[in-house]
């Protein structure tokens, strides 16, 4: 390509901040220690770059390579999905809906590989072909209230109303099979990114796997009618069951953990505790919107952090965890509340829009992502809290719009600048603002009188005029195992002597006795009763006259996690066999009483003692058991392990076998004229044979001596050169008198 001559009309030359957004990718990499993930985010910057290149071109029929680290985002008034960069927040790429959708609410499932866009109003899916920035392959499912889901190389239609669940094709978008009947009305599900759909059923308490596209059996996983809650938690699927207030862990075959929420659910309703859909790690944020009380469960390290966020007056969302913050969505004034468990307090709220609205939030490729579907705006926030603003109707950016086509008619403006967002709020407070005048009026100016100058030291002495003594933030607590840690924010403004921890009981130690004033603001009480549950407040205390100020009451915690797995899971069958005992290890650091829960034959049992005993069980089977730990904080996995009764054989010689003539015959049955003969051993050869059991039959007297036992063995016959199994009379092996050998049921 030849320079160009100045005044020419040509490319422009590409934006200065190009080199710039290189080296930020390099510094902002996604913080888990993934190179691939660095990779694709310069890979992405690059792309960016191209992309201002190849559009200021204009080249005929090309399209720009998206973003890698980036999403779709829908204008559901416009009828269109904008395709932002998760690096800059620019607008890349744009795919216009079919005519008809402007205007009607829809949800975009994005899963890597595929795009599918669901107009929630009339049914119908379209794919966004991203290499042609179009949106027209489609198929209409006619109803309203579908839900869909895609991941790995599945997709599903969910029809709450008909209980069904229909496999589509993603690049299709056409139907793969019939649908199938859940039995129930499903709740929100979730896909795995192994395709692996997660259903809930609430009215039977159950949810239903779909693995590779075929239903398998439902996992109970509450009482029927209780309220169910999904969540891909890393990609682990989690339940939360909000009647009870309780979180589990969900495999195809069962539960593997269970975490109590209690506490949580003070002043609000089931449907008041909200959970995300999705988290990009382990640890799941729950919301008591009642309340206000912030709980994180890392279903991975048990660990449970809580804190207590402002929720009266304010229509909270699900809570969304990205890095060290977890923003909460207020769609009553249009902004994001965050929460910064490293400083263990509110920090400066996340402003969207400029007025009450839904916002959707979700997490990927380790940021946060903000959209306003009736609005321009859209913001993505990276680890860091950095916040980027993303302007949907920018008509700067490629699209398969061609030159004349008309845009979309509605009342909504075709390019307003995102830049234009309302700046950041202050944190909610208390605080009530002073009237405001009448309109048409110029406000007076507020008379204030000056503060008198103190005239003493006021760090040994306070008076009025030095600065007023703060109370410091609520205390965060988190449960460990025999502890409960406890953070809080200092206080602003006069500096106490020293923080000094309340609410701890008299058999729990505090660690350190006092914090002075530069910190590190963490106490650690150990001790307590994992069945109790612990609230504390910091209190700052000051030199001289001034008051002591007392912090809010954090939220309630215990001071213990949930157990682990038992440990070396063993089966010790009983003499005879028909049954014996597990016994196993408590699980590593177990705090509290530790109840066990068995899954095996018979049911479920529970005991309190790190074994239990079987009995009445049939010989010959090999059985599963599970057994799991619980205490008040919750349960761990299950440790698994086998009933093993396969019948042990024995090494025994035949006996009274006399040189008589005739053979000891070998039956086929436990009897003397059924079944026929299995073969014999020659008259007067007493050889050893291998006995597998022995079992009741017909009664045989020899000699005065009579039984109904018959062996069970095998013969090793040299003649034939084979083995023969079959039944002999108990009166030739004496198997009975043997405890070694059992019985064949």
């Amino acid at each position: 390509m030849g320079a160009e001559m100045p005044g020419e009309q040509g490319t422009p030359s590409p934006r200065p901040r190009g080199a710039a957004l290189v080296t930020a990718a390099w510094a902002r990499l996604r913080p888990t220690g993934n190179r691939v993930t660095g990779y694709l985010a310069v890979g992405a910057v690059g792309a960016l770059i191209g992309t201002s290149l190849a559009v200021g071109a204009g080249a005929s029929g090309t399209r720009p390579r998206l973003a890698d680290v980036a999403a779709w985002l829908a204008s559901s008034e416009k009828g269109e999905v904008a395709h932002a960069n998760g690096l800059t927040g620019d607008v890349d790429g744009k795919a216009v809906l079919p005519a008809g959708m402007a205007g009607h609410p829809v949800s975009v499932a994005q899963d890597g590989r595929t795009t599918l866009v669901l107009d929630e109003q009339t049914g119908q899916v379209v794919r966004i072909d991203a290499s042609q920035l179009t949106a027209e392959q489609s198929a209409d499912y006619g109803a309203a209230g579908l839900q869909l889901l895609s991941g790995g190389a599945y997709a599903y239609v969910l029809d709450p109303a008909k209980g069904t669940v229909q496999r589509i094709d993603p690049a299709m978008t056409t139907a793969e099979s019939p649908p199938v009947q859940l039995g129930g009305k499903p709740g929100a599900a979730v896909v795995d990114g192994d395709g692996t759909l997660w259903v809930p059923l609430p009215d039977q308490g159950t949810v239903v796997p779909f693995v590779k596209g075929l239903k398998s059996t439902a996992v109970k996983v509450a009482e029927a009618g209780h309220d169910l809650a999904l969540t891909l938690a890393g990609g682990r699927p989690v339940v939360t069951d909000r009647t009870a207030a309780e979180m589990k862990v969900l495999t195809v075959t069962g539960t593997q953990g269970t975490f109590a929420l209690d506490g949580a659910t003070a002043g609000s309703a089931p449907a008041g505790l909200l959970v995300p859909a999705s988290t990009d790690g382990s640890v799941v944020p729950v919301l008591a919107t009642g309340s206000g009380e912030l709980m994180m469960t890392d279903v991975r390290s048990r660990h449970t952090l809580r804190a207590r966020v402002p929720a009266e007056g304010h229509d909270l969302g699900a809570p969304q965890l990205l890095g060290k913050r977890v923003y909460i969505p207020d769609e009553s004034t249009g902004r994001l509340l965050v929460y910064d468990t490293s400083l263990s307090a509110l920090a400066e709220p996340v402003r969207i829009t400029d007025g009450a609205g839904e916002l959707e939030l979700f997490v990927r490729d380790g940021l946060l992502w903000v959209n306003d579907q009736d609005g321009a705006t859209a913001a993505v926030i990276d680890a860091d809290g950095e916040v980027r603003r993303i302007g949907k109707y920018e008509t700067d950016v490629p699209s398969a719009r061609k030159p004349g086509d008309r845009p979309v008619e509605d009342s909504v403006p075709t390019g307003g600048a995102a830049a234009q967002v309302p700046p950041p709020a202050t944190v909610p407070s208390a605080t009530v603002p002073a009237p405001s005048a009448p309109s048409g009026q110029t406000p007076e100016p507020t008379q204030t009188e000056p503060s008198p100058a103190p005239t003493q030291d006021c760090e040994l002495h306070w008076e009025t005029g030095c600065a007023e003594p703060g109370a410091p933030g609520a205390p965060q607590v988190e449960s460990r195992s025999g502890a409960i840690r406890i953070t809080f924010a200092p206080v602003a403004g006069a500096t106490p002597q020293r923080y000094v921890l309340k609410g701890s009981a008299p058999d729990q130690t505090v660690t350190p006795e006092e914090i002075g004033p530069d910190g590190p603001f963490t106490f650690e009480v150990r001790g307590g009763s994992c069945e109790e549950q612990y609230g504390f407040t910091v209190v700052a205390e000051y030199a001289g006259d001034k008051p002591s100020k007392e912090s809010a009451p954090s939220a309630l915690a215990r001071p213990c996690v949930a157990p682990g797995a038992p440990r070396e899971l063993t089966f010790t069958p009983a003499q005879g066999g028909h049954g014996g005992t597990v016994t196993w290890l408590p699980p590593q650091g177990a705090d509290g009483s530790v109840t066990y829960t068995l899954n095996g034959p018979g049911g479920t049992a529970e005991t309190t003692e790190p074994s239990h005993t079987y009995s009445g069980l049939r010989n010959g089977i090999v059985r599963g058991v599970a057994v799991m730990a619980s205490n008040a904080a919750g349960s761990g996995a299950a440790a698994s392990g086998w009933i093993d009764l396969s019948l042990p054989a024995q090494k025994m010689n035949i006996v009274h076998n006399k040189p008589d003539g005739r053979d000891l015959g070998i039956r086929n049955m436990p009897h003397s004229t059924e079944g026929g003969r299995a073969g014999g051993i020659p008259p007067g050869e007493n050889p050893e044979v291998t006995v597998h059991c022995n079992t009741k039959g017909q009664v045989i007297t020899i000699n005065s001596k009579t039984t109904d036992v018959w062996a069970r063995l095998t013969y090793y016959d040299p003649t034939l050169d084979k083995n023969i199994t079959g039944y002999v009379t108990d009166h030739y092996v004496e198997s009975r008198s043997n405890p070694d050998v059992w019985a064949c049921e």
